[in-house]
């Protein structure tokens, strides 16, 4: 077969080894497997494929230019916020394994599930098999957060990949999709986001901390404070309310984890690597278009970090201060440091200091002690007895030990409810398997992770393959010889025989173990040449 294949506009690297394979007279995937990378045993990722210098080689374009265009790699690189992780997102692509890809994209350890799948528009393979013909997939419909078409608002379909289903297969959309469902609002508008910031970073890299622009959007819309904190309370209610009705209907959807944003402070404070979900979910709320995110200035000068040995130094001046009397202000004024930070470092050394007991009473410490022991919330407790957050979590950190119980507490709480949720889904699905159980219940991978030993003892018995009967070759053989008698027609190679005679590559595969009906194929084959 005649190389380079040339890329169809927004085709995936998936899409593109599926045309080749389809091309092939041999239609089968090790022989395909063979050609393109040089071993049988391969798996090309929809969203994030490795052997990129190799589908480079089949596409005709340089390996760089391939990566940008025809995987997610832009937009899983705009969520490592260090160069070191982005080159070695890069190097993992161009490797021979492809293995360490998702752990070097961070897509494992955001803990975030989206299911395996290869997903489509009817609209665009309408489309597609008009203008060139033949259906293909489009890589903007294979990223995360992608569920509706974000040209035709229609839902995507989804064809699952992965154990069990659609594995080590090449295969392109189905062109008879009847079914064209509007999606909804908030899932439209996250696909079209989505979609637009790829776009946006193939044409180019945003530079300057993301964090500093995520405090310039909430402090220009008035969801930060003139110290710099969040106004937690309403940014999460308007998060929800822009958000409504786009979390964990089914697999494929947006995790429902994130509903609760508790990841965006983290985000708008410190620039940490995450999936970049996190970061669309933000950005979409805040503006309307990634250009327009990107495009709002920045104060001149960035926050400095101090390094190792200035923070500890400066660590020993306020413990130093301390012991002299000043107030928490003063000391604050002369380090340059903030009330809080000198606060905290007194109640970790055990420095008496000057509070306003006027609202933090002994009893209404005991009663924050009380509560947080039992694992409250901290804003529950904070509402119940009228005092900040700040306040509560202050006294929390004081008494030793306490931080440790209700981390304990929350493994646990998170274990019982998980469990929960496994023996509900096994007592409605009695007959489910363990594959099933682990692709449906979402309870499954964190008991996987954290309490191996109980979900194994509630799993069913693993279900043993049946024995199959040794095959008979010499039967097989003179069935299809007669099989082959009976053709007719034109058969320019021996795997066209062996699809007229429905024989599943056993022609080209087992031909030592059927020499007649082979000799036969080849014989047939001759007349034609």
């Amino acid at each position: 077969m005649d190389l380079p294949l040339a890329l169809l506009p927004g085709e995936s690297a998936y899409s593109l080894v599926a045309r080749f394979h389809m091309m092939s007279p041999y239609n089968c995937v090790k022989h395909t497997n063979q050609i393109l990378f040089g071993r049988e045993l391969i798996r090309v990722n929809p969203f994030l494929p490795g052997h990129i210098d190799n589908l480079a080689r089949l596409s005709g374009i340089h390996r760089a230019a391939f990566s940008v265009t025809a995987s997610a790699h832009t937009i899983v690189a705009f969520g490592l916020k260090h160069r070191a992780k982005r080159n070695g997102l890069f190097e993992a692509e161009i490797t021979d394994n492809g293995s360490e890809i998702y752990e070097k994209g961070r897509i494992a350890a955001s803990k975030l599930s989206f299911g395996h799948m290869l997903k489509s528009c009817p609209a665009c393979i309408a489309e597609d098999e008009m203008k060139y013909g033949v259906p293909y997939w489009h890589v903007v419909h294979q990223l995360h957060g992608v569920t509706v078409c974000p040209v035709h608002n229609v839902l995507l379909h989804q064809t699952l990949a992965g154990d069990g289903e659609l594995n080590h297969r090449y295969v392109l959309p189905d062109i008879e999709v009847n079914s064209i469902l509007k999606g909804f609002e908030s899932s439209y508008k996250l696909s079209k986001y989505v979609a637009e910031l790829f776009m946006f970073l193939q044409q180019q890299t945003p530079v300057g901390s993301l964090s500093e622009r995520y405090k310039a959007w909430l402090s220009l819309k008035g969801y930060l404070t003139a110290g710099g904190r969040i106004r937690w309370k309403i940014l999460k209610k308007d998060l929800k309310r822009y958000w409504a009705g786009l979390f964990g209907f089914k697999q494929g959807q947006v995790p429902p984890e994130l509903g609760d944003f508790s990841f965006v402070p983290r985000l708008v404070h410190h620039d940490t690597s995450t999936h970049y979900v996190r970061d669309v979910l933000l950005m979409g709320f805040l503006t309307d278009s990634p250009v327009e995110f990107f495009n709002i200035p920045l104060k001149s000068e960035a926050n400095k970090i101090l390094p190792p040995s200035e923070s500890r130094n400066k660590v020993s001046d306020v413990v130093k201060l301390l012991n002299t009397g000043l107030s928490l202000r003063e000391i604050g004024r002369r380090l340059e440091c903030s009330i809080g930070f000198v606060k905290g470092l007194a109640i970790r050394n055990g420095i008496s200091i000057d509070r306003r007991r006027q609202f933090i009473t002994v009893d209404i410490e005991r009663a924050v002690w009380r509560k947080a022991f039992i694992g409250q919330h901290r804003s529950d407790i904070s509402e119940f007895l009228g005092i900040s957050v700040g306040a509560v979590e202050q006294i929390i950190q004081s008494h030793s030990g306490l931080s440790k119980w209700r981390r304990h507490l929350k493994m646990h709480h998170k274990m019982h409810l998980n469990r929960t949720l496994l023996r509900r889904f096994m007592e409605s699905n009695g007959n489910a398997t363990r594959n099933e159980i682990k692709r449906q219940c979402s309870a499954y991978m964190w008991l996987y992770k954290h309490d191996k030993d109980w979900l194994y003892a509630q799993l069913p018995e693993a279900q043993v393959t049946g024995h199959r009967p040794e095959i008979n070759w010499p039967m097989r053989d003179l069935m299809l010889c007669n099989k082959i008698d009976a053709l007719n027609g034109t058969f320019l190679s021996v795997s066209a025989v062996d699809r007229a005679v429905d024989g599943h590559n056993w022609l080209l595969n087992y031909s030592k173990k059927l020499p007649k009906s082979f000799e036969k194929a080849k014989a047939l084959v001759a007349l034609w040449k």
